[in-house]
């Protein structure tokens, strides 16, 4: 079952030399072996600091850039890439829910090469992503007309999070191909693994207002994906796939067995310890209770 979650690790330091120098490192989400595609154009940039750097590579992310090509004149001595790229994907601009988590699970692969010289030196990243600018731009306008439809405007941080569960749970059926791990794949294809669920999730939450941040770990030992809410202050466990199974008699359901819960309710799920950390904790507590949901009213 293909619930892997995509870990963006670039992992290396850039070496200086007084002498003309050349390197490469190969990263991949993925953990697929293979010819990268050869970017026809690229985005060039100078840049005169770490946050320039920062900034290139977070623009470039977004942008879905093929290459991005980084001139630099500080010691290389100072610069970890695995830091830098770090810091990119954790740039949180509240202006777009393009960012963060969102971009981190967008990145599928990557080649990076670096040549220096004396004092001046490039960068070069060919990088590999899960959608198209095309996809992305059928998607926005997608989810756009999906908020737009649900009228959100003006109500609570439950009733939000309560449609847009609802919503992607009605339209999207889980990817027993496996292949579905986007949001495009959710919202578009209507077929989507884990991944899939929880991503476009965090993209119709965060347009809606909601602070949300997706989560990997273990579901019942196997890889899997969902979200964590903010409601009123406190924060909760969200599963739209589990909330998303399929009945006895083939049919699809629509449960609330893992929504809006507290720890100990959220059974079967297991954080990736990056989510365990102390700091991770404590900027995201999870509420000590569940989310006390309104009752239904009965049809007169």
């Amino acid at each position: 079952m293909k619930k892997g979650i995509i870990a963006l690790l670039l992992v290396a330091l850039l070496s200086g030399s007084q002498l003309a120098s050349t390197g490469a490192v190969w990263g991949s989400g993925d953990q697929h072996i293979g010819p990268y595609k050869v970017a026809t154009a690229a985005t060039e940039i100078t840049v005169a600091s770490e946050k320039e750097m920062v900034s290139a590579l977070y623009t470039g992310f977004l942008n879905r850039e093929d290459k991005i090509v980084i001139n630099y004149s500080i010691p290389d001595y100072k610069l970890d890439i695995d830091e830098l790229y770090k810091k990119a994907l954790a740039i949180d601009d509240k202006a777009t829910a393009k960012d963060n988590d969102y971009l981190a699970y967008s990145v599928k692969g990557w080649n990076a090469v670096w040549t220096s010289s004396g004092r001046k030196s490039t960068l070069e990243l060919d990088t590999r992503y899960n959608t198209t600018p095309e996809e992305e731009r059928i998607l926005d306008a997608k989810i756009k007309s999906a908020l737009q439809e649900l009228k959100l405007d003006g109500v609570s941080g439950y009733k939000k999070v309560r449609a847009i569960h609802d919503y992607i749970i009605n339209r999207v059926s889980y990817d027993s191909s496996l292949q579905g791990v986007t949001a495009y794949d959710a919202m578009i294809e209507q077929s989507a693994v884990c991944e899939g669920y929880s991503i476009l999730a965090y993209r119709m939450f965060t347009e809606a207002g909601v602070e949300c941040r997706i989560i990997s770990g273990t579901g019942n030992g196997v890889p899997h994906a969902w979200n964590i809410v903010k409601i009123k202050g406190k924060w909760y466990n969200i599963d739209l796939t589990w909330d998303d199974p399929i009945s006895s008699d083939g049919k699809p359901m629509l449960t609330n067995d893992y929504f809006l819960k507290n720890t100990k309710d959220f059974k079967g799920h297991k954080r990736d310890a990056e989510y365990k950390t102390d700091a991770f904790v404590k900027a995201y507590p999870i509420s000590k209770t569940s989310y006390k949901l309104p009752k239904l009213k009965s049809a007169e």
